[in-house]
């Protein structure tokens, strides 16, 4: 009698868990998202509805290497905001609108000065070198290339003429996102990460890595609980970061800018990815607005090459643009790729870096980049 009692106290907790397991694959949708990876949230509630685009082919070449080794127009040293959807990257509509030869590499898998003095970036340098990184990650890597040399060079006059543009034609194609579930579709491994996730963050709510804020608008986003934002939990860390930390990786680019500027044929441009939680700053509900201007304070330095795509973001989302970032996301939507890759032409004309599209006098493209 006794073993039976000990076998159904043992079986009974099991089989409960067991059930909830099961019930969970039956009804969770497939992981997309970061963000939903990351805090135990559902695509059911976050996932994007809305379709996104993207191109047939990827434009541009990614290279895993540490080296320039073939001429290319444009060289972007970027990170996963550059990388990590290559059919909906903002390079490709960048390649589209002008036609240009554009190389991708791991920002991070680069030593600058190894770059710069690579044979074939001596012998035929880039005409534009990019250097993403996303707003948590500006202070630690500028930080790593402080050379105490804060002064910026003056820009040399290019020995070249502005590159012509030379637009594409290509076609975007709506995607959506795997929302398959049920009996014939059970999302097993996803109902076990979501449990898993779900008893973590009850017991200790700061192992949750992503935090849910409500917003004053529900039209932004195309997921089901679009009145509430997904960010990741890091990107409050620069609250507690030190005024003279933020110099000091101003400094960073500054010296970053230097050195791919000096060879007097190279334009240097420093893209700062906004994170979502300084984007979307302008309509949270009931949340504390504290901010460190992080661009603000990079501004105050003119002579950095630096577009304000915070600035071009915050205007999408203003004017009711959906999934400018995913909302189970960390990164740009289609739509956010299109504004920055907009914004980039528009910063490069204005500067007459690029020739002003054709038939058009002023800087703003004549092609819309939507596809």
């Amino acid at each position: 009698m006794a073993h039976k009692k000990y076998n159904l106290i043992l079986l009974i907790p099991l089989g409960i868990l067991l059930a909830v397991f099961i019930s969970l694959g039956l009804w969770v949708q497939p992981i997309n998202g970061d963000l939903t990876r990351l805090g135990g949230f559902t695509e059911n509630d976050f996932g994007w509805n809305k379709p996104q685009q993207q191109f047939p082919s990827v434009l541009f070449t990614f290279d895993e290497g540490k080296e320039y080794k073939n001429y290319h127009d444009v060289v972007v040293l970027g990170d996963s905001f550059s990388h990590t959807f290559p059919l909906s990257q903002w390079q490709n509509y960048f390649v589209r609108e002008t036609g240009y030869s554009l190389i991708t590499y791991k920002v991070d898998d680069i030593d600058i000065e190894s770059f710069v003095n690579s044979p074939a970036f001596k012998d035929r340098p880039p005409r534009i070198v990019i250097y993403q990184t996303v707003e948590r990650s500006f202070v630690g890597r500028g930080n790593s290339w402080n050379k105490g040399d804060c002064q910026p060079e003056p820009t040399p006059a290019l020995r070249e003429s502005p590159l012509k543009i030379r637009p594409g034609i290509q076609t975007l194609s709506d995607y959506t996102r795997s929302t398959e579930n049920g009996p014939l579709h059970p999302n097993l491994s996803s109902g076990a990460h979501y449990l898993k996730r779900l008893i973590k963050k009850t017991f200790n709510k700061k192992s949750n890595r992503a935090i849910k804020i409500a917003l004053s608008r529900n039209d932004l986003f195309s997921n089901r609980q679009s009145s509430h934002l997904l960010v990741y939990r890091n990107d409050f860390e620069r609250y507690g970061v030190l005024e003279e930390d933020l110099k000091r990786a101003i400094c960073g680019l500054t010296y970053i800018q230097n050195t791919f500027q000096k060879n007097g044929k190279t334009y240097f441009v420093g893209m700062v990815a906004p994170d979502k939680l300084t984007a979307y700053m302008d309509v949270y509900k009931d949340f504390d607005r504290k901010k460190i201007h992080w661009m603000d304070e990079i501004t105050k330095h003119p002579e950095l090459h630096v577009p304000r795509l915070d600035v071009a973001l915050k205007k999408e989302i203003e004017r009711g643009t959906q999934d400018v970032y995913l909302p189970n996301d960390t990164h740009w939507g289609s739509s956010g790729h299109q504004a920055v890759a907009s914004h980039l032409l528009k910063y490069l004309i204005d500067r007459n870096i690029l020739a002003p599209f054709p038939g058009n006098s002023g800087s703003e493209p004549t092609n819309t980049l939507p596809g």
